[in-house]
């Protein structure tokens, strides 16, 4: 099985729901051998987390600026691709705040999301191509036909 739906965004916070009605009714046809719900609501929650932290950071809320997602689902694997044109920011460099990695609290409500992803998925990667940050998240997953 193979399907691709693509989305490219301007506007609120509030087009996150349709990120999110998107991405469920992608993951409606993936079976996960483990906590199947729940493994489907991790993968909305990391991508809920890294699109709010391009609006928020990248686009420091500038709601005329794109977001493009890009859904693609094969017989192993589960993919979304970000595309924004927020300055560079490689989020696999980036060292979040870890609860219970040490006694430091954080200064600011917020800063998980981009570790929420990482714990989720089975892989992340980030390139710049011309004026956009690429991000690809990937999880592994057995495809069934619904009848």
């Amino acid at each position: 099985m193979f399907a691709q739906v693509a989305i490219r965004l301007t506007g609120p916070l509030d087009h996150l729901r349709l990120v999110w009605q998107t991405g469920e009714t992608m993951l409606d046809s993936v079976v996960f051998d483990e906590d199947p719900e729940g493994t489907r609501y991790n993968v909305l929650l990391a991508l809920q987390e890294m699109v709010t932290n391009v609006l928020r950071h990248g686009y420091e809320l500038d709601e005329s600026k794109p977001i493009e997602v890009v859904f693609t689902l094969q017989e192993d694997s589960f993919e979304i691709c970000l595309r924004d044109q927020a300055p560079p920011f490689d989020p696999l460099t980036y060292e979040p705040v870890v609860p219970g990695r040490d006694d430091s609290m954080p200064t600011e409500a917020g800063g998980f999301g981009i570790h929420i992803a990482r714990l989720v998925m089975d892989r992340i990667d980030y390139e710049r191509v011309a004026d956009w940050n690429v991000v690809r998240m990937t999880k592994c997953v057995r495809v069934i036909a619904r009848t």
